[in-house]
């Protein structure tokens, strides 16, 4: 953050631009205080998306740039990292079956939600395409400019959808288990060692590294997450650092989440709200026989299970499980895996079905 504005200081605007940044965290930060007072799931990252996301509404500017944010999904993933524990292998062994079951409820449920969006709701074949994808944010977005539809209504879309299932899923679980977990105000502290404040700083540029250089699906959480995560297994650390500092963290990715309304309408949220709901309600009907399945299959909380396959995102549902204490790594396993599902069918369709998009748009556009 501090990088960030001071790279930007000298520019025109840049005393504006910084004004803008404050104020909008500002927001996030009144948000986090209010919903960590209510006691609301996930108080840091939902507190500030909400409350930044009305703001933005109403026609105040508000910003959080994703430069600004991109650490601090690092941090996060080192964060993520440590709920790995070294009997990841037993457990590995028993969630086979839900693993394997991704293989399924991935491609089922991107089929109903596209044969929904595009025949009920009327969507293009392309961006109906793109829409109904239940993960892979960026993924979708650089395939819809690729193939030269709409990528800003997916961008914005896919947005939706997260913010919508991230606000969903925790109070649908909350009803469903009142009384599987406790619910108590998370306040920053600054309790822990700087030792551990310093490894933080360490894994982050070599998780960074790590990801870019394997081309890792959504490699600034999951590149450091992995390299926390392998040290945590092998009991090479144990991470103790102020919490404070994974608040903050959350508090940017939340703020960012709710800049992303700037400059829209109440119409045109509605509009994709609309279709954001949409995929929601469908991808979590299609998951039901799929959750019932498993929890009958292997012995696992039904929570931690609507989780690994709430069509939310990979960094918002680890936080979900991590925060209330629900099996986060087997979430964010099951979310990696969806992940790596998603790219996949995004690689076969590259091959086969973009230059059918293209050549569809291509006609369209010169009628």
């Amino acid at each position: 953050m501090i990088s960030y504005i001071i790279t930007n200081f000298f520019d025109r605007n840049s005393m504006k631009k910084v004004k803008i940044i404050l104020k909008t965290i500002s927001i996030g930060v009144l948000g986090g205080i209010i919903f960590n007072l209510l006691l609301f799931p996930l108080p840091w990252v939902l507190g500030p998306a909400f409350f930044i996301a009305i703001f933005a509404l109403f026609g105040t500017e508000v910003n959080v740039p994703q430069k600004l944010r991109n650490p601090f999904i690092g941090i996060i993933g080192i964060w993520l990292g440590k709920s790995f524990s070294s009997s990841l292998l037993i457990e590995l062994n028993d969630w086979v079956i839900s693993i394997a079951l991704l293989l399924l409820y991935v491609p089922f449920s991107y089929l109903i939600t596209y044969l929904y969006l595009h025949k009920i709701r009327k969507l293009g074949k392309a961006e109906a395409f793109f829409i109904s994808s239940p993960g892979g944010l960026l993924e979708m977005v650089l395939g819809a400019e690729e193939c030269g539809a709409n990528s800003k209504l997916v961008g914005l879309v896919h947005m939706i959808r997260i913010f919508l299932t991230v606000f969903t899923i925790p109070t649908i679980i909350f009803v469903l288990f009142p009384g599987s977990f406790e619910r108590e105000p998370l306040w920053p502290n600054f309790e822990g060692t700087l030792i551990d404040c310093l490894i933080i700083l360490l894994i982050l540029p070599i998780g960074l590294f790590f990801g870019k250089i394997f081309r890792i699906p959504g490699r600034r959480l999951f590149g450091p997450l992995i390299i926390s995560a392998i040290l945590h297994v092998t009991e090479t650390i144990d991470l103790n650092a102020p919490i404070i500092i994974f608040i903050f963290a959350q508090l940017i990715t939340g703020s960012f989440f709710g800049s992303n309304m700037n400059g829209l309408t109440w119409q045109t949220a509605k509009n994709y709200v609309g279709h954001a709901a949409v995929i929601v309600v469908s991808l979590s009907l299609c998951m039901t026989p799929f959750i019932l399945a498993i929890s009958y299959l292997i012995n696992a909380r039904p929570e931690a299970i609507i989780l690994a396959y709430s069509p939310g995102g990979i960094n918002e549902m680890g936080l979900v499980a991590a925060t209330l204490g629900i099996k986060p790594a087997f979430v964010i396993t099951h979310h990696l895996f969806r992940l790596l599902i998603v790219v996949l069918i995004l690689g076969l369709a590259q091959k086969f079905i973009y230059p059918k998009l293209k050549l569809l748009l291509q006609n369209k556009n010169e009628i």
